[in-house]
C-alpha cells in the first residue's frame, strides 16, 4: 500500500514537473519568439512593391521603397516590431485606458486623461488632417497592424497575460497629445503660487517665486528683436504675470552661422531633455522619400521625423516654457456647466468605473477628489484652460511640412498649423541661413489674466541670420522687454549662461567642439555660489574635509570625482533648510533645487531666508550652510565610508532608463538600464535627480544628442540611449547606453543603398503577398 502511495506521489510530482517545464518552455518560446525579425523576406498585404528595411550596426532603420506609402507602411511595421508595447502605453495614457492593463493602480492616471479631454483632443487632431498627411498615417497604421497580425509583438504581453488591440489613426493622434501635455507649462506654476501664497506674502512670496533675473541671457537679443518687431506696438497689454525660473525638464539647442565655423558652413546642436526610459522615446530612422531623404528621430506611433534633417537643412527643438495652461477659480453660482460620463474599464473589477466630468466653455473642472487643489479656494471651481486641447491642432501636418521644407521660409511657414507644445525651433540650411522661430498658440491675457486671444503667427518670436551669428536656447526666456508681447512662463537660466559662455570662448567652432559642449558638466550655478559655500562654517571633520576638496574646484561635476556628490548632497539638505521653516506644512510641495532662488539667497538680496524663523537665534547663511554640510557628509559617510577621495559622483549619478517591468522579481534587471553620468540639473549635459528621495538616480537627461554639419550633412552625428529596440533580448536594446554615457556619436548617412549597405547591416525585405 505504501509503495503505491509513493508511486502515486512520484507520478503526480512528475506530472507537475512536466507541466511546469511545458509552461516554462512555452513562455520562453513566446519571449524569444517576440524578437523583431531583422533579415530575410516577409510577404504581407499592404505593400505594392518590395520595401527594404536595412538596419545598420547601431540598429538604425534605413527604409527604401518605390512609393512613399510603402515607406510609411514599412516604418509602421518596423515601429511595431521594435516598440509596440511602448506605443500601446502612449495611446492608453492619452485615452485614459491604462487601467485595462494595470488595474486600479492606474485609475488616477486614466481619470486625469479623461477629465482633461485628451481623447477628444486626439479626435480633433485627426479631423484636421490634410489628405496627404492622412494617407501617410493610413499607410503607417496598415504597417503597424500587419506586424500585429503576425502575433506576439512584444514580450511584455506575456507577463500581462493579454494581447494587443489593432492600431488606429486615432491612436497615432493620441501619441502626440501625450507629449504635448507633458511639455506644456503653466499648471505647475499656478499650483506653486496658490500653495506658496498660503504661507508667504509680499516680498517673500516674490523672492521665493523669483522672476527671471536681469543678468540671465535671453535667446533673442534686444537689437534683433527691435529690428524684427520694432513696428509692432501693443500699448494696452498688461505687464507679464510672471517669468519664473527653474531647471525643470527642458532642452538645449544652439546654431552658429558659417562665419563662426571652421568649415564656413553653419553648425547646429540639439539635445532635448526628457524623462529617461527603456526604450528611448525616439527611434532613429532614415526615410528615402520621393522628395528626398529625411532622417533623424521618429516618435514611435507616428510616421514622421520629428527632429532631424533633410537634404536642404536641419532643425532642432527646445521647449519654449511659455505659459499655455492656466488654472482659474470660478464661482460655481455663475459659471455654466455641462457634464459627461466617462466609463473606464478596470482590470480585476467586474464593473467599470464611471467618472462624471464637469466642463465649462474654458475647459474642464478639476475634481478635488482626484486632483490635489491645495492652496485654491475650496468654495470655488478650479477650471483648467490649455492650448493642448485646442480643436485647431494641426501638428501632424506641420511636422510633415517641416520634413518637406526646402529652405528657411518654408520651414517657418510649416509651423503655422502648430498648436502645442510650443517649441523653440532652431534651423540651419545648406544655403548658409540660420534661424530661430517659435510655433504654437501663445495666449494673450488681459489685466485679470483672462485669455483674450493668441499672438498672431507672424508676430511670434522669430529671427533669421542675427547680427551676432549665433542663437542659443537652454530653455531660457526667448526674448526680453523689447518683444512687444508679455512672455509669462517657466524658464531655466544656468544652462544658457554656460552655453553662451562657451560660444563666446572661440571665434570659430567645429563639429567636435559642439559635441564637447553637449557633454559639458561645468555648472554656472556652482561657479556663482561656490564663494558663498566656501564661507560655510561646518563643525564636523568630514565637513571641513569636504570644504577643502572644493577649494580651487572648477565647478565641473565630473563622474569620476567626488565634488559632484558633495555638492549635490549638500544642496539637497541646504535647500530644505532654507525654506522649510517659512513654508511649514507647504514645504513638502517644494522639494526641489530652485537654483535661481538659491543663488539669490547665497549671493544676493534674499539672505534673510537663511535665518530659521522657528528659533530665537538669528542664523546666517555660513552657519546654516555649515550645518547642512555636516548633515550631508554624515549621510554620505554611512554609505560610502569616510574616505572622501574614494567617492565618485558617477557611482551615484546613474542614468536610469526606466521600464514598467523593471521591478519584476528575477527578470527586472533584464528590462532596466543604468549607466554612470556626470553633471546635474544646471549643467549643459543635464542630469536631474529627485530631491524628494535619498539616492541620486538620474531620471531626466538628454533623450538624444545631435550635431548637424551643414558643410557635409552626412558628417552629422547622433546618439540616444539606451538603444533602438524595445525587446530586452535584442542586441540593440542597450547597446547605445554606454556610448550615450561617454558622449560618443555615430553618423546616419544617406549616401548608400541596400546593395551598398555598410558592413554589419542586416536587411529585411517586405514583399507584396
Amino acid at each position: 500500500m505504501v509503495k503505491w502511495i509513493v508511486r502515486g506521489v512520484i507520478g503526480v510530482a512528475a506530472l507537475v514537473l512536466i507541466l511546469v517545464l511545458a509552461v516554462t518552455g512555452w513562455a520562453g518560446w513566446r519571449f524569444v519568439g517576440s524578437q523583431p525579425r531583422l533579415e530575410g523576406e516577409i510577404r504581407l498585404e499592404g505593400v505594392t512593391a518590395p520595401v527594404n528595411v536595412v538596419r545598420d550596426q547601431y540598429g538604425v532603420a534605413h527604409i527604401f521603397g518605390e512609393t512613399d506609402a510603402d515607406i510609411y507602411f514599412a516604418l509602421g511595421y518596423t515601429h511595431a516590431a521594435e516598440r509596440f508595447f511602448q506605443m500601446d502605453l502612449y495611446r492608453r495614457t492619452a485615452q485614459g485606458r491604462l487601467s485595462e492593463l494595470f488595474g486600479e493602480r492606474a485609475l488616477r492616471a486614466d481619470i486625469r486623461a479623461r477629465t482633461l479631454g485628451f481623447p477628444e483632443a486626439a479626435r480633433h487632431a485627426l479631423a484636421n488632417l490634410s489628405d496627404e498627411a492622412r494617407l501617410a498615417i493610413e499607410a503607417y497604421v496598415s504597417g503597424v497592424n500587419a506586424r500585429l497580425e503576425q502575433g506576439n509583438p512584444a514580450p511584455e504581453y506575456l507577463f500581462l497575460r493579454t494581447r494587443p488591440e489593432p492600431w488606429t489613426l486615432a491612436d497615432s493622434a493620441s501619441v502626440v497629445i501625450v507629449l504635448a501635455d507633458d511639455l506644456a507649462a503653466g499648471e505647475g506654476e499656478d499650483r506653486e503660487r496658490a500653495r506658496a501664497s498660503q504661507v508667504l506674502d509680499g516680498l517673500m512670496l516674490e523672492q521665493f517665486l523669483s522672476a527671471f533675473p536681469d543678468w540671465a541671457p535671453t535667446t533673442l537679443k534686444d537689437d534683433d528683436i527691435n529690428a524684427a518687431f520694432g513696428a509692432i506696438r501693443r500699448e494696452s497689454l498688461p505687464p507679464p504675470p510672471g517669468t519664473q525660473p527653474d531647471n525643470e525638464p527642458g532642452s538645449n539647442a544652439w546654431v552658429v552661422s558659417g562665419n563662426r565655423t571652421e568649415t564656413g558652413a553653419p553648425l547646429l546642436a540639439n539635445d532635448p531633455h526628457l524623462g529617461l526610459s527603456a526604450p528611448s522615446i525616439w527611434y532613429f530612422t532614415r526615410l528615402n522619400l520621393s522628395f528626398g531623404p529625411v532622417l533623424g528621430a521618429s516618435l514611435p506611433g507616428t510616421p514622421f521625423i520629428t527632429l532631424g534633417r533633410n537634404a536642404h537643412g536641419a532643425w532642432g527643438f527646445t521647449n519654449t516654457g511659455f505659459k499655455v495652461i492656466d488654472l482659474f477659480e470660478r464661482d460655481p453660482e455663475t459659471v455654466q456647466l455641462n457634464t459627461r460620463i466617462e466609463t473606464i474599464e478596470v482590470r480585476g473589477q467586474r464593473d467599470p468605473f464611471e467618472l462624471t466630468v464637469r466642463e465649462t466653455a474654458e475647459g474642464p473642472v478639476l475634481d478635488p477628489q482626484w486632483f490635489d487643489l491645495t492652496g485654491f479656494d475650496s468654495e470655488a471651481l478650479v477650471v483648467r484652460r490649455s492650448t493642448v486641447s485646442d480643436p485647431d491642432n494641426r501638428v501632424a501636418d506641420a511636422t510633415f511640412s517641416i520634413m518637406r521644407s526646402t529652405g528657411w521660409q518654408e520651414f517657418v511657414e510649416a509651423g503655422r498649423g502648430w498648436t502645442a507644445p510650443m517649441q523653440n525651433m532652431h534651423y540651419a540650411g545648406v544655403d548658409g541661413t540660420i534661424g530661430y522661430t517659435t510655433a504654437g498658440l501663445l495666449p494673450i491675457r488681459d489685466e485679470d489674466g483672462e485669455w483674450t486671444g493668441f499672438v498672431p503667427f507672424e508676430e511670434l518670436p522669430r529671427i533669421a541670420n542675427p547680427a551676432g551669428g549665433s542663437i542659443a536656447s537652454g530653455n531660457n526666456l526667448p526674448a526680453g522687454a523689447a518683444y512687444p508681447y508679455p512672455l509669462p512662463g517657466r524658464y531655466a537660466v544656468h544652462r544658457a549662461v554656460r552655453i553662451e559662455e562657451m560660444l563666446a570662448e572661440r571665434r570659430r567652432h567645429s563639429l567636435e567642439g559642439f559635441m564637447t559642449m553637449q557633454m559639458d558638466v561645468t555648472s554656472a550655478l556652482a561657479q556663482a555660489i561656490l564663494p558663498a559655500l566656501l564661507a560655510a562654517q561646518p563643525e564636523s571633520e568630514l565637513g571641513l574635509q569636504a570644504l577643502a576638496r572644493l577649494e580651487g574646484w572648477n565647478a565641473s561635476l565630473d563622474a569620476d570625482g567626488p565634488e559632484g556628490l558633495i555638492l549635490s548632497a549638500w544642496l539637497r539638505v541646504l535647500t530644505e533648510s532654507v525654506w522649510a521653516d517659512e513654508l511649514g506644512s507647504m514645504a513638502r510641495y517644494f522639494r526641489g533645487p530652485r537654483p535661481v532662488f538659491v543663488q539669490e539667497v547665497l549671493t544676493g538680496d534674499a539672505s534673510s531666508w537663511c535665518n530659521n524663523v522657528t528659533t530665537t537665534p538669528v542664523e546666517t547663511c555660513p552657519v546654516i550652510a555649515g550645518l547642512a554640510l555636516d548633515t550631508a557628509m554624515a549621510e554620505l559617510a554611512r554609505t560610502n565610508g569616510s574616505d572622501i577621495s574614494s567617492w565618485r559622483w558617477g557611482d551615484h549619478a546613474q542614468g536610469y532608463f526606466a521600464h514598467p517591468m523593471d521591478s519584476l522579481p528575477l527578470l527586472g534587471d533584464m528590462f532596466g538600464v543604468r549607466v554612470p553620468v556626470g553633471g546635474d540639473g544646471t549643467t549643459v549635459n543635464v542630469a536631474n535627480f529627485s530631491y524628494a528621495g535619498e539616492g541620486f538616480d538620474i531620471v531626466h537627461a538628454a533623450s538624444l544628442r545631435a550635431v548637424y554639419d551643414l558643410a557635409d550633412l552626412n558628417n552629422s552625428r547622433f546618439i540616444h540611449g539606451p538603444g533602438q529596440s524595445g525587446h530586452p533580448l535584442s542586441p540593440h536594446y542597450r547597446d547605445l547606453a554606454a556610448l550615450w554615457s561617454r558622449g560618443e556619436y555615430f553618423q546616419i548617412r544617406d549616401d548608400w543603398t541596400p546593395e551598398s549597405a555598410p558592413q554589419g547591416s542586416r536587411r529585411l525585405t517586405l514583399r507584396p503577398n
